[in-house]
């Protein structure tokens, strides 16, 4: 009997700096498996902090691969921009 079928870890954080700590440095790393054979993700950027939200520009990396005929591997990466608003 299987009780998992996938499993995944991970590290997710940010490193803050500046003078009242406004900026920040943003991280994500994930590794897993089970119905696919592998697949990982990773990104960082660079984050500034206001009062009314922040405003991140990251780097994302995706890999995947799937046993089978379907989609047997997929690799996308690129920038990534958000805004989020607090309060």
């Amino acid at each position: 009997r299987v009780l998992f079928r996938s499993v995944i870890v991970g590290i997710k954080g940010r490193k803050a700096f500046g003078d009242n700590r406004e900026w920040f440095i943003p991280y994500y790393a994930d590794v897993g498996g089970g119905q696919s054979q592998l697949t990982y993700q990773a990104a960082a950027g660079i984050g500034y902090s206001f009062k009314w939200g922040e405003v991140v520009a990251t780097w994302r990396y995706l890999d995947w691969k799937e046993p089978g005929d379907h989609v047997p591997k997929l690799t996308v990466n690129g920038p990534q921009l958000a805004v989020a608003w607090t309060w």
